[in-house]
């Protein structure tokens, strides 16, 4: 039986390069204005009716078995509010997150074919995490810049350059770092290590024929080569700007850094903490109620201002 992770704050499990890039992000001129135009002009609104107008919504009626994962995520990490759950074709093990007001989670049909029950538990357990950490808006803004970069052109409102340069670079940046976040998230929902590795093997592109015949053993020794990355290291950043080109960090990279947390101990000390972490009031977002660092304007897990 998976134990329950009582009032489990975001900053117990988040990654401190997502935690950092999500800070330079929020001080990157133009966001602010660019959140409140695209949230006026309706993104939210045209992402829900591309993902749920043309993939099949799960339920407990007709895929029971895949719903029950998505209520266990959610029962262990105590989210009230169960998100609606799509499917959509792709042979690749893909998912993600939209939906600011109304969540949805969207699961490729490649990840239902190609991963186990506990598997499929880890990759829903990464959405959950990307929703409980607030990652959902900047993300679906960073998956939405060539619709964000048609809707600027279509307006006269001299916003011609919201969409700067700088701005770009800092969103997909964060973007890319919050996936280390979101596996430990999966881990934390999971709660196995091998099945969590396992996971990441098959979405590395482990042929379906293949899967057994390279061991979590095999994935930790080539992640080894990645253990010392830092944000500081020339030529470890120089591999990290290498896979631009992708939506998400590399997965050994990816996998590096997962084992590394449960190396140091985090993982099992946030399974096996008596106490709850007490945060007083005034140190935590009036809206999110996740805790703030004093002097911050915006709340780094919401994006709201600090009042």
């Amino acid at each position: 039986m998976r134990q329950i992770l009582s009032q489990l704050y975001s900053e117990e499990y988040e990654h401190p390069f997502d935690r950092v890039s999500l800070d330079r992000l929020q001080n990157t001129r133009g966001l602010d204005l660019l959140t409140e135009k695209l949230l006026d002009w309706g993104l939210e609104k045209y992402l829900r009716m591309k993902y749920t107008g043309n993939n099949l919504r799960v339920t407990h009626r007709n895929l029971p078995e895949v719903h029950d994962l998505l209520r266990e995520g959610c029962r262990i990490l105590e989210m009230e509010e169960i998100p609606e759950l799509y499917l959509q074709l792709e042979d690749k093990i893909t998912s993600f997150s939209s939906g600011e007001k109304q969540r949805i989670i969207v699961l490729s049909s490649g990840a239902i074919e190609l991963l186990n029950d506990e598997e499929l538990l880890f990759l829903i357990g990464r959405e959950l995490g990307h929703i409980r950490s607030d990652h959902v808006l900047y993300r679906m803004m960073a998956e939405s810049l060539a619709v964000i970069a048609q809707l600027i052109s279509d307006v006269t409102l001299g916003l011609g350059n919201l969409l700067s340069l700088p701005l770009q670079a800092a969103l997909m940046h964060w973007y890319r770092l919050s996936e280390f976040t979101a596996d430990r998230a999966g881990l934390l929902v999971c709660q196995d290590t091998k099945v969590a590795g396992e996971a990441l093997i098959k979405m590395a592109g482990l042929p379906a024929k293949f899967h057994g015949r390279v061991s979590v053993s095999d994935l930790r020794t080539q992640a080894l080569e990645f253990d010392d990355l830092n944000l500081n290291n020339f030529d470890k950043l120089l591999r990290f700007v290498a896979s631009y080109e992708n939506p998400e960090p590399f997965i050994v990279i990816r996998a590096s850094q997962l084992f590394q947390w449960i190396e140091d101990g985090e993982y099992e000390r946030i399974l096996g903490r008596e106490e709850t972490i007490s945060i007083p009031a005034q140190q935590r977002c009036a809206s999110c109620q996740e805790p703030i660092t004093p002097g911050d304007a915006f709340c780094a897990y919401c994006g709201k201002p600090v009042k």
